[in-house]
């Protein structure tokens, strides 16, 4: 399970990123979520990430490698 520190750093970042972070939406598909993970909350589904998997996420909004304004 991802930290406690990632999940906020995350959430932090989807938000900078243009991504809601309450509702997870069709935009969450290109971050790597499932349709049944799209259905809950942007935070469970944080929540439940192993700490690699946070961890490459983090990088990836970072780096600019999703789109902007989601």
């Amino acid at each position: 399970m991802a930290t406690e520190k990632q999940v906020r750093y995350l959430l932090y970042l989807l938000k900078e990123n243009g991504y809601s972070t309450r509702y997870m939406n069709r935009h969450y598909k290109e971050l790597g979520a499932s349709m049944r993970e799209r259905s809950g909350t942007v935070e469970n589904w944080l929540r439940k990430l192993d700490v690699a998997t946070a961890s490459e996420l983090i990088d990836k909004l970072k780096s600019g490698e999703v789109r902007e304004n989601a």
